[in-house]
């Protein structure tokens, strides 16, 4: 009697079904079936428009080990023809992918800067009349556009500034339309600004109503959608804060989304990173200060533009 064929091995990446996937699944995976279950994470990644730096693939396969065990699936591969076409899925994993850790003043020398020498110097630029237009750009939970709107209350300047933030993440974006906070939010803020610009409720803030509408959230996948995007108002900004979202993604991605940033700016327009971020001099003909907030990129204000450096 013949026998039957032996049964191929599936080379399939799987994680246990029957338990949350925790850090030590990963850990204890082959180094093929690691190398595999990385590379799908990239794709996966790249299908809802993130780039994940190589520092971060064995974060990346965790979280996703944890998105098929709350799916009940067994090979990451069986992700791939869902990714596309349910919505909830992808939401699932950039909430799973990206990083929402944020205050209000957070980086308080950056926010000197930005009061001290940025909103002035840029309100002196603009023409009467025409508002002066800043982006945070990875907003996570609201904190840091509405830490702009304060900034800009605080001295007199809320007529004559448009503040945009984005986010990928959907549950972000609905957790700062809500901009109400807790203690741990508002550990930077002082007794004196928290009476003047938030009403609370029992160990809850909420930022004043007024200056919450002062913030138009919009949803922005940054290196997957097409930048600048004037018809949606996503250009001709005078400030830009992409601050501890750099750090995350791979060189490629950071080298598109520097010269997109660039363009994005007007002439003599501001650009922040956070210092954990990799630097962009070499990716985008930036005028770069060091200061004592640490880098600060600039669009020159007129004049031929320096060619990006190329060294690695």
């Amino acid at each position: 009697m013949r026998r039957a064929p032996a049964k191929a091995r599936s080379t399939r990446a799987s994680l246990p079904p029957s338990r949350s996937v925790k850090d030590e699944d990963v850990e204890n995976m082959s180094g093929a079936m690691l190398l595999q279950a990385g590379a799908l994470a990239g794709r996966i990644a790249d299908r809802i428009g993130l780039s994940i730096a190589a520092s971060r693939k064995e974060a990346a396969v965790s979280a996703i080990g944890r998105v098929m065990a709350r799916r009940g699936l067994n090979h990451v591969s069986d992700l791939l023809g869902q990714i596309d076409a349910d919505e909830d899925l992808k939401e699932e994993f950039i909430d799973e992918l990206t990083v929402g850790e944020t205050h209000f003043f957070r980086g308080a020398a950056q926010f000197d800067l930005i009061r001290d020498t940025i909103l002035p110097e840029r309100c002196r630029s603009r023409l009467i009349g025409s508002p002066l237009r800043i982006w945070s750009l990875g907003c996570a939970s609201g904190e840091e556009p509405y830490s702009l709107a304060i900034l800009c209350e605080a001295d007199n300047l809320s007529s004559r500034v448009e503040i945009t933030a984005s986010d990928i993440s959907r549950k972000a974006l609905s957790d700062a339309a809500e901009a109400e906070y807790g203690e741990w939010s508002l550990r930077n803020t002082g007794e004196c600004w928290r009476q003047r610009y938030f009403l609370r409720s029992g160990s809850r803030y909420r930022v004043r109503p007024d200056l919450a509408r002062r913030v138009t959230l919009t949803k922005v996948a940054l290196g997957a959608d097409v930048l600048p995007a004037p018809q949606i108002g996503l250009a001709d900004f005078d400030l830009i804060l992409c601050r501890n979202v750099l750090v995350y993604l791979d060189a490629a991605a950071v080298h598109r989304i520097a010269r997109q940033l660039f363009t994005c700016l007007v002439k003599g327009g501001w650009l922040m990173t956070a210092p954990t971020d990799p630097p962009l001099w070499k990716y985008a003909p930036f005028e770069t200060s060091i200061t004592s907030a640490g880098a600060v990129y600039r669009r020159a204000v007129s004049g031929r533009e320096r060619p990006a450096d190329d060294r690695p």
